[in-house]
């Protein structure tokens, strides 16, 4: 695959992502969170599994263990943000999540052990101005959804770097179904011992956990251990901006949700430091 290829499916990767917000709020107005995830996962990694078997025939222990490791990662980025987007909206979840755009690079300053350039700095400051609007779009307080946002977002970072290291030397698509099985099984584990789990029980609950397995994870999970083969964690943490733009759209569009001042300037401020992002990538070249 080209880079060019690698980034239009990390933006359509992104997007699909960006769907997964609504349909999980809705459906956890009967589900419980980890439920809707055991559900969600367990079905998106039976449907790729029997589209892939061949290369499930193939599988190593290395390429397990690395889909592992990161469904574990993903495992906790999805429960914090599952809890989170119980007690706020869409938009202002998905834009907190995604200002691991400038996470990751402080990130990896810190595995480098060199400290990122002044300018890094700056739009970590202004990505976090955006996450305190937000806040104030949420109800003026750090409530227990934004700080489970925020965590969101610090291991979303994690995850971002972890796909790249695990993707890196093999098979991403398989990488990505080990991946979603693992969510899967851990996801429905912890759901048996706090909630009492159960399946679809009307067509309307079925079509939006089909959405969420097939749209957003079979598409949105797997594919994107692919892109990341191809580009730098840098640049895949800009491309999680997109993710938040087509979840504020859809939130505001489909579901009523606010679209007050603080929201659009919170949103304004984490998209310029991801266009600011990009800038000082291309500079670097």
């Amino acid at each position: 695959m080209s880079r060019k290829g690698a980034l239009v499916l990390m933006a359509a990767v992104m997007i699909a992502r960006g769907t997964s917000f609504i349909f999980s709020k809705k459906l956890m107005g009967d589900f419980a969170p980890m439920n809707v995830l055991g559900v969600r996962f367990i079905i998106a990694f039976l449907i790729l599994t029997v589209i892939f078997y061949k290369k499930m025939l193939k599988l190593d222990l290395k390429t397990l263990k690395g889909g592992f490791v990161l469904g574990a990662c993903y495992t906790a980025c999805m429960a914090a943000e599952m809890y989170g987007l119980r007690l706020i909206d869409t938009g202002t979840s998905s834009f907190i999540e995604n200002s691991a755009v400038v996470i990751v690079p402080l990130y990896t300053a810190v595995l480098t052990r060199k400290l990122p350039k002044g300018r890094i700095w700056f739009e970590a400051l202004i990505a976090f101005t955006g996450v305190g609007l937000l806040t104030i779009s949420g109800g003026g307080s750090l409530n227990v959804g934004i700080m489970l946002a925020i965590l969101a977002a610090l291991i979303f970072g994690v995850c971002i770097m972890v796909t790249k290291a695990v993707s890196k030397d093999n098979d991403p698509i398989t990488i990505g179904i080990i991946q979603l099985g693992t969510m899967g099984i851990l996801s429905a584990i912890i759901s048996f011992i706090i909630d009492k789990p159960r399946l679809p029980q009307n067509g309307t609950e079925w079509l939006m956990i089909l959405m969420l397995a097939v749209v957003c994870s079979c598409f949105g999970f797997t594919f994107q251990p692919l892109a990341q083969k191809y580009i730098s964690v840098e640049t895949a943490s800009v491309f999680t901006a997109v993710n938040p733009l087509s979840t504020c759209f859809i939130g505001i569009i489909f579901a009523n949700e606010d679209s007050g001042i603080f929201k659009f300037l919170g949103g304004g401020l984490i998209i310029a430091a991801v266009i600011m992002s990009v800038f000082d990538k291309e500079d670097a070249k």
